[in-house]
Order: structure tokens, then C-alpha cells, then sequence
């Protein structure tokens, strides 16, 4: 049976021009995946015509990115709440909610679920609905109670779509719209451009590059990658492993302690990086052996868009991702020996198999399109927004996936 269209059945009549809409972020920096999405969506939204406003707790780099974009910036605002301080908590979110009401936006899109109290708090004072995007588990051990009154949830993979369904939420108020990336913000790498990111890192053009990147710690299954690469490193005297990111306070001892084994010539750290790209263009591979199950995998994409292959975790969502021809490279993250073969048999892929990185370029683009994750978002955040001629107590029912129509039939996993 096919799936309904958004369009399909009793449809209330929605906002059909440029929708004024206001979202939350925690952090002005791309400190993860929840950051870069909010960012990047937010930009896309307003090259759709959209006004946006975005609410913040944390200065950050992105200041200046959403600003050049037209989007309005407002804080500091806390968003944190602790049953124990509630009247304290709920004091501070007043301000945000007369801010809010000023602003007069047709809809707040929470993208941080962990915000939801202040979200219920500012939404009813400036009497707007709220869509909340599910890019993480949930923080809240009683989720239908607390999370009763959001009008819809974006749920990132049908992974996390389950997550939240087992955690309480109903599946009709899901639907499920994966990220994606601009194809401009990642292009293609070929031999030209691997040449030159080496040079301006400081990489030797000679050997084969690994790169991991994002947080330093145990949960995104560095120490089965440092145990993997000694393996790898007593054979190959040329493969450099590359980490960038910031190493967590309560792992660094152990990280430490994990790369003395390792010869020092055989890998190079770089700090936390707001751009990526010449990091993977320099790369032969890229690893992303995470122990907790992922929402999505954003960093598979990432690596994917540029042309590289990427070896992911068979656990969470990243299988939505790299499934039917890319499925090979799934491994056992808690499996270093199957880490260790699995980097091996890529190293040397431009010479064993030179249309790889066009497939995997192919692969990003025809089944995570980016114009298709735009539109799908505009589309649930058009039907659940404030319309005068919808009743507010009405919340229309659409598919967990939206139409068939919008999306390529390949779109997915």
C-alpha cells in the first residue's frame, strides 16, 4: 500500500506564504551534529523565503553565518530546567517568552527535545505551536507527559522514530525527514583537491589517510579505532591516522594512555575544527566506529558527498545510510580486528577500485538529496503552523514518511 501524501484527505488549509518561524540553539558553535543541522537548515529555510529568528544560550562562530543570512539572533536565554528549580527555571524563561510573542512567529521548531519545558512555557505565551525535531533519545523519563502538546515531531531516521515510539510517543505524531547536507558546503574531492588539503595540513602526499573526527570519546568508539590502528600501523609504515575534535575531560588519561602505544609518526590530532572539508579531501578513508547507536550519522554523509568511503557502525541509524551497495562497510564497532581488516581493504581502494569514490558521491546524491530534506521540512513546518483558519486544538494526521510524490522513489534506506 502506498503511503498517503501530506496532501491527502481532510487537510486544514495552512500558511501558504513565507512562514515567520522560531527556533532554539543551545550553542552559536558547531560543538555537533544538532548545531551544523540547525544552522545549515536555517539557512536553507530563509533562502526558501522564510523568516527565521533563532534564540540562543551560548555565543558562537555561527553568530556571524545567521546574521549574513538575515536571521534575527536573540539572547542569552537559559533553556534548562530542573524540577528542583522549576519557579526559578520558568522565571527565566519569561523574558524569551515576551521576546517571543513580540516576534509573533507562526510556529517554534525546537531542535533541541531537552528544551521542550521552555518550549511549552514560550510557546503558550505567544499562543504558537511547536514542532520538535527529534535528533537525539530522549532526556525525559515520562515523554508522552511531558512532550503532550507538541503539534508534530521530525524524527532524523526511522531508528530514531523508534526510539521515541517505544519511549512513549505515538507513530502518527512522527514523520520522518532525514538530513542532509548542500552539496556546496561538501564538494567533490579528486586528486587536485587531495593534493592541496595535504599541503595545507601538513600531510605527507605519499601514504594512505584515515580520518576520524567529531567528539573524542569512548561513546564515538575511539579507543576500538586506537586499538584497530596498531594493528594497522606495524603493517603499514605509511597510513597516518588523522583525529580531529576535542578529547572529553573524563577520557582524556585513557586517550592519552591509548595513543602512546601507537608509533608517533603513524597518526596526527588536530583540534576541533569549524570546517571539515579539507580534512576530508585529504583523507583516503573515513571512520565513524560509534558504540552508542547513532540519530542519523551526519558525518557518513559528509564523507560520502565529498567522494570517500566511509566505514560506520552496524548499529542506530547509519545502516539507513550506508545500505544496499554500501552496506559493505558496516562493521562491529566493538570488534577492533574487524575495524583494523575492514580500514586495510580500503586503503588502497583508487588503485583496487577507481569508481568507488563516484559511487559513494553518486550514492549521497541520489538517495539523501538536499533540495528533497528542505522540502520535506517546510512541509510539516507549513502544515502544523499558526493559521488563522485552523483551530489550534485541530492537529491533522500525516505518514510517518511524507508523499511519495516529493521524494524519489530511491530516496532513503
Amino acid at each position: 500500500m502506498p503511503r498517503r501524501s501530506v496532501a491527502a484527505g481532510r487537510r486544514p488549509q495552512v500558511v501558504t506564504g513565507p512562514l515567520r518561524i522560531l527556533t532554539d540553539a543551545a550553542d552559536l558553535a558547531p560543538l555537533g551534529g544538532v548545531e551544523q543541522c540547525t544552522q545549515q537548515d536555517v539557512q536553507a529555510l530563509v533562502g526558501r523565503g522564510h523568516r527565521v529568528s533563532v534564540m540562543y544560550s551560548t555565543d558562537g562562530v555561527h553568530r556571524a553565518a545567521f546574521e549574513a543570512a538575515d536571521v534575527a539572533v536573540h539572547g542569552p536565554y537559559a533553556f534548562g530546567f530542573e524540577p528542583r528549580r522549576a519557579v526559578t527555571n520558568i522565571v527565566g524563561f519569561v523574558e524569551a517568552a515576551r521576546r517571543a510573542r513580540r516576534l509573533r512567529p507562526d510556529v517554534l521548531w525546537l531542535n533541541r527535545p531537552e528544551h521542550i519545558v521552555w518550549a511549552q512555557f514560550v510557546a503558550r505565551w505567544a499562543r504558537i505551536p511547536i514542532v520538535c525535531h527529534l535528533h537525539h533519545a530522549p532526556n525525559y523519563r515520562r515523554v508522552r507527559l511531558v512532550m503532550a502538546g507538541v503539534a508534530h515531531f521530525i524524527a532524523v531516521s526511522e531508528f530514531e522514530r523508534q526510539v521515541w515510539i517505544a519511549a512513549g510517543l505515538h507513530p502518527e505524531r512522527i514523520s520522518v525527514v532525514y538530513n542532509s547536507i548542500a552539496q556546496a558546503d561538501y564538494p567533490w574531492g579528486g586528486a587536485d583537491e587531495l593534493r592541496a588539503a595535504r599541503d595545507v595540513l601538513g600531510l605527507p602526499q605519499n601514504g594512505r589517510v584515515v580520518v576520524f573526527y567529531g567528539r573524542i570519546m569512548a561513546e564515538k568508539g575511539i579507543f576500538t579505532l586506537l586499538e584497530s590502528w596498531r594493528e594497522i600501523a606495524r603493517a603499514d609504515a605509511e597510513a597516518l591516522l588523522v583525529v580531529v575534535g576535542s578529547i572529553a575531560p573524563a577520557d582524556r588519561a585513557l586517550v592519552d594512555a591509548a595513543l602512546a602505544l601507537l608509533p608517533e609518526t603513524s597518526y596526527r590530532i588536530f583540534p576541533l575544527q569549524g570546517d571539515v572539508v579539507p580534512f576530508l579531501h585529504a583523507a583516503d578513508v573515513v571512520v565513524v566506529p560509534s558504540l552508542k547507536p547513532e540519530s542519523f550519522g551526519r558525518t557518513v554523509l559528509e564523507a560520502l558527498a565529498t567522494g570517500r568511503p566511509v566505514i560506520g557502525s552496524r548499529d542506530g541509524a547509519v545502516p539507513e545510510i550506508l545500505s544496499g551497495a554500501m552496506q559493505r562497510f558496516l562493521v562491529d564497532a566493538t570488534s577492533a580486528s574487524q575495524l583494523s581488516a575492514q580500514i586495510s581493504t580500503l586503503l588502497d581502494w583508487r588503485t583496487s577500485e577507481p569508481g568507488l569514490g563516484a559511487e559513494c558521491r553518486s550514492w549521497f546524491e541520489t538517495k539523501f538529496p538536499h533540495a528533497v530534506h528542505v522540502a520535506e521540512l517546510e512541509s510539516v513546518l507549513r502544515t502544523y503552523s499558526k493559521s488563522p483558519s485552523r483551530p489550534r486544538s485541530i492537529h491533522p494526521r500525516v505518514p510517518r514518511r511524507l508523499s511519495d510524490e516529493a521524494r524519489p522513489l530511491s530516496y532513503g534506506a
